[in-house]
């Protein structure tokens, strides 16, 4: 395993360009002031542009890398870093197995962390999911069977308020509110629609979303990530053993890390 020195680059990658953009600036903005060496790259949240992301940091010598928010792109370049001996710090990607399948280092909270919250809410406030919809894609998907899956492992059926669970990525999302135009509705959504530009594309709908956040947010990740590559380096310990090492991980995972329900009303346009 290759140590990090203050001389080598680290890897921040994410999607700098594409619909999902906001994040990439989002990374911008947490990993600024940065003292490290930062060697940038773009995945575009698409799978096969983050191999050749990948490969581009390995080549320019990246011995840690921090991003690949989506976690498609997360699973299709972590296998590059693993073999490279690379170690991968993920501040936003949530898909269950990327600790085990990738040998990835985890600061959020996971889905399966993430489902289980949004589960709790709705039995607390006695809300129901009438409708489940999602974007088609792996995430929006395994969301949606996750958490059918939570709600009927509940010992008795969740009777209340019915509501429409809408899974997938910001934009999509968005797009999909807009299109039903259902002043009043109630949806939950899920943590990809934090970023700001959700609430821009909402702005006059009139509806109101439950949305997981992050806690530590992902900006927050961001920064908690490049503070333990410092760390790392200051000791002369590659960043896989000194987070091996750490108390605040188990099994790769963040401890601290969790989700909080927030409920949010759009109001109709003046």
């Amino acid at each position: 395993m290759r140590r990090v020195t203050p001389a080598r680059p680290v890897g921040i990658v994410g999607p700098l360009s594409g619909p999902r953009a906001a994040y990439g600036e989002w990374l911008r903005r947490a990993a600024h002031g940065s003292a490290l060496p930062l060697l940038w790259e773009d995945d575009a949240a698409d799978p096969t542009v983050a191999i050749k992301a990948a490969q581009r940091l390995l080549d320019a010598g990246a011995e840690v890398v921090i991003g690949h928010f989506n976690s498609e792109c997360a699973r299709a370049a972590g296998r590059l870093y693993q073999d490279a001996g690379v170690a991968l710090l993920l501040p936003a990607a949530t898909a269950p197995d990327l600790c085990q399948s990738v040998g990835a280092f985890r600061l959020c909270a996971s889905e399966e962390r993430q489902v289980l919250v949004m589960a709790d809410y709705l039995n607390r406030h006695s809300l129901c999911i009438e409708e489940f919809w999602t974007d088609g894609s792996a995430y929006g998907q395994r969301l949606a069977v996750a958490l059918r899956a939570q709600l009927t492992a509940f010992t008795a059926p969740v009777e209340g308020r019915a509501i429409c669970a809408l899974m997938g990525s910001h934009v999509a999302v968005a797009d999909e509110i807009r299109r039903r135009a259902q002043p009043g509705a109630l949806y939950l959504v899920a943590d990809d629609c934090v970023v700001e530009e959700f609430d821009a594309l909402l702005t006059g709908t009139a509806v109101i979303t439950l949305c997981p956040h992050a806690t530590p947010d992902f900006g927050e990740c961001v920064r908690l990530a490049l503070e333990h590559v410092a760390a790392a380096g200051a000791l002369g310990s590659t960043v896989t053993e000194y987070l091996n090492g750490h108390a605040d991980f188990e099994c790769r995972q963040y401890r601290q890390a969790d989700y909080t329900i927030v409920r949010r009303h759009y109001p109709r346009f003046a």
